[in-house]
């Protein structure tokens, strides 16, 4: 006899690698419940510019409990800036342009530089019309032989050096240019910042890595060679404000040391900027720190309001971004930071780790970004689980030309050999590959978890409120001396739906419901169990 059972299984709070797929192996370091939504990011080796060694790089999506769920071999130079845009395509850069991909991860359509321009692809936003901001780059041949400000010795330039400087450019859908600002003819050579003056004949000047549209309708850009956030006049291309630099314009109030080399400056819904500083080594430690201003951009003040460190002598060489989260906490992606291999934590507005994922190896990522939702499903295969003549096999849907299963099978059916978590990578788009949610096995005299209603109710009961609840449930139980630990979610066929972990011994704990359909349901953990209802 062959029974079949359909699951689409949840089960958060396991950090399971599927190192069939040779991952990079990203370790869960710290886990809060209170963690949430889609994590973007491209993991790469990073040997300093240009170096990228092949097949170093890699785009990918992990769940809220640091799983990876979807994952793209590079396919060209990437500058990792891979993420979600307010039009609901993806964007992310590789041979020299940004590509942009649907929900079905299809790429629909490239952005490049215009007029001449060489492509920078640190940054690209879509724009509320719909149009593109983006960096560029020109090489502009200068005499800097009067500059003694080279090598950290005071040497001149060459006579005929070459300088990389920033360009922004607003292109619309048809390949227009409608606006474009060149830094070459806004600053003067010496408000660069010395330190990155290493080569006499090439110089990286302005080095921009961050362009972001001002609440305004004007342009904040980053040049993290001058320490400087810019902003711009989209109508006149004019220089309005200088933060940060030898030529800073702002009193800076709670931050003495201000900030270096920074990536990443953006506009908050509170009137805020954040930036990531990168900090510096040299005598001393510039330490690194995710931070938030409050600019008053007529009395030309900068007010440290918020910041969050991992330590005064860790500092970032290079890459990095901050992210206010509509719950308020804070994403920070720390780039090649030192001595550290954090690759990107979560904190509270207190400093407290919801979240942490770093690498026991050197891998980093230039940005990270997270959201709490996708505007559209990702349409991920399903496992079922059938059992034949005793033994037990693990299926995943048809019509794939390839599987890729966390065993290091290449079948679409496999044989459940052990307990652990299973799960499927299918191709999906354009050369990427979808994962499966995650099939437990806990037990092997019962692989496909076939649970009875008449269990769950034969268990004690907990006291869950408010009941019933559209959103989120508090249980309170019984016995304190309980660990909570892991908490199943039973609808009313007895099929488990969801699973939460990383409970400690309360007496009262919640939990977010909102992803379940309406309906009676129960919950279950430590031989306690309730019912409830989900409006």
């Amino acid at each position: 006899m062959k029974i079949i059972i359909i699951l689409v299984l949840a089960l958060p709070g396991m950090n399971v690698q599927a190192q069939a797929q040779n991952f990079p192996r990203q370790q869960v370091t710290v886990y809060d419940t209170a963690s949430g939504g889609y994590y973007f990011f491209c993991p790469y080796e990073f040997a300093g510019f240009p170096a990228f060694p092949p097949g170093s790089q890699r785009q990918m999506i992990l769940d809220d409990k640091g799983r990876t769920i979807y994952y793209k071999d590079a396919d060209g130079f990437f500058a990792g800036d891979f993420k979600l845009q307010r039009n609901g395509l993806m964007s992310y850069s590789a041979n020299h342009q940004f590509y942009l991909m649907d929900s079905t991860f299809t790429i629909i359509d490239s952005i490049s530089s215009q007029n001449g321009v060489l492509d920078d692809l640190h940054d690209l936003q879509v724009l509320p019309n719909g149009n593109y901001l983006i960096l560029g780059l020109e090489n502009v041949q200068r005499d800097l032989s009067s500059y003694t400000m080279f090598l950290g010795n005071g040497s001149p330039g060459s006579s005929m050096a070459t300088v990389r400087a920033g360009v922004v450019q607003e292109i619309d859908s048809n390949n227009n240019v409608v606006f474009e600002w060149h830094s070459i003819n806004a600053f003067d050579f010496d408000d660069v910042d010395e330190y990155f003056l290493t080569d006499v004949n090439s110089v990286d000047w302005t080095h921009m890595n961050a362009v972001e549209l001002d609440t305004d309708g004007n342009i904040m850009v980053s040049s993290r060679h001058f320490n400087e956030i810019t902003k711009v006049s989209r109508v006149d291309s004019s220089v309005i404000w200088r933060l940060g630099g030898k030529r800073n314009q702002f009193t800076f109030i709670g931050d003495s040391i201000q900030f270096l080399s920074q990536h990443d400056c953006r506009r908050i819904s509170n009137g805020n900027i954040t930036l990531f500083d990168n900090g510096r080594a040299l005598s001393t430690i510039h330490p690194a720190a995710a931070k938030e201003y409050d600019l008053d951009e007529i009395g030309m003040t900068a007010t440290l309001v918020w910041s969050h460190k991992e330590g005064d002598s860790i500092y970032s060489r290079s890459q990095g971004n901050v992210q206010r989260l509509t719950n308020g906490n804070t994403l920070i992606s720390y780039g090649d930071l030192q001595p550290d291999n954090i690759v990107f934590n979560v904190v509270d507005s207190s400093g407290r780790k919801i979240f942490e994922i770093s690498f026991p190896d050197t891998l980093i990522t230039y940005r990270t970004f997270n959201y709490p939702s996708l505007p559209w499903s990702l349409n991920r295969p399903s496992i079922s689980c059938s059992s034949d003549s005793g033994l037990f096999y693990l299926h995943a849907d048809s019509g794939h030309s390839e599987y890729r299963w966390s065993t290091g099978d290449s079948t679409q059916s496999i044989a459940i050999t052990d307990t652990g978590a299973y799960s499927v990578f299918v191709p999906y788009g354009d050369g990427g590959y979808l994962s499966s949610t995650f099939f437990i096995v806990s037990d092997m005299a019962n692989p496909c978890q076939l649970v009875s209603v008449h269990e769950l109710l034969s268990d004690k009961s907990l006291l869950i409120f408010p009941n019933p609840s559209a959103g989120r449930i508090k249980i309170r139980m019984p016995d304190m001396s309980v660990n909570p630990g892991l908490v199943e979610i039973f609808d009313i066929t007895g099929n488990r739906v969801a699973e939460f972990g990383g409970f400690r011994k309360l007496e009262e704990f919640s939990l977010d419901i909102s992803m379940l359909s309406s309906g009676t349901y129960f919950l279950r953990f430590g031989g306690y169990l309730a019912r409830f209802v989900k409006s």
